[in-house]
């Protein structure tokens, strides 16, 4: 279980386009210094809702996962995950203990099935096998309602939202 303090009502945030967020197949992975600039992460997770919400993608009242490997910056990075979802309109979260969950068993959830809050997806924070650290690398990537990454048809349009994006929604 994760505390999440906000208080739901939802608040605009006026941003800009930061260069250099092209998603690969294992997401975005940069310096943990440049993720925790401004507002880098806010924007890519914000461009990440713009085009789940283009592709027909149930957000509304929907069920999100949120999880990371544990590395420097993890419990920061899910609090403004978590919080843009609720601004999104996401009705529930599913969030490891303590944020932690590792990519495998991450989109075993997300696959996992029932009583009618079925997971459209989920956010992982992890760089995989490069170091982890203030100094050393952090990552994030989208998994879709498969469990499996967000193919390059989704990459390329979140990639188009990181170029245009003006606002951020946030709890």
């Amino acid at each position: 279980m994760v505390k999440v303090d906000c208080d739901l009502g939802v608040e605009t945030i006026a941003t800009k386009p930061i260069e250099g967020q092209k998603p690969g197949t294992s997401g975005l992975r940069k310096k943990t210094k440049e993720f925790m600039e401004g507002t880098y992460l806010a924007n890519f997770v914000q461009s990440v809702f713009n085009t789940l919400g283009e592709e027909g993608v149930p957000l509304a009242g929907g069920t999100l996962v949120v999880s990371g490997d544990g590395r420097f910056w993890n419990p920061e990075a899910i609090q403004i995950i978590i919080k843009m979802a609720f601004a999104a309109g996401v009705g529930r979260v599913w969030c490891g203990t303590g944020g932690l969950l590792s990519t495998p068993a991450t989109s075993a959830v997300i696959r996992a099935r029932g009583k009618g809050m079925e997971p459209f997806g989920g956010f992982i924070c992890s760089a995989s096998h490069n170091p982890g650290g203030i100094n050393d690398d952090f990552g994030i990537k989208y998994n879709c309602e498969n469990g499996g990454p967000a193919p390059e048809k989704v990459t390329n349009k979140m990639l188009e939202w990181t170029a245009k994006i003006t606002e951020l929604k946030t709890c």
